[in-house]
């Protein structure tokens, strides 16, 4: 079975040129830290991902 893949087309982008492509494990973020520190660490988890090259 085949399930439908949606990708935005930054990731896209990214694929087609070979760079880094980074998916980020979500538990800590919704069950493992209370509000607002949940949200500052996702943010602060993506802006390190993006500043490595990443998308």
């Amino acid at each position: 079975m085949t399930l439908p893949l949606s990708v935005s087309p930054e990731v896209a982008a990214a694929l087609a040129a070979g760079r880094p492509v980074v998916a980020l494990e979500s538990t800590l973020i919704t069950h493992g830290l209370p509000y607002p520190a949940n949200v500052e660490t996702a943010l602060a988890m993506e802006a390190a991902v993006r500043e490595s090259g990443g998308r």
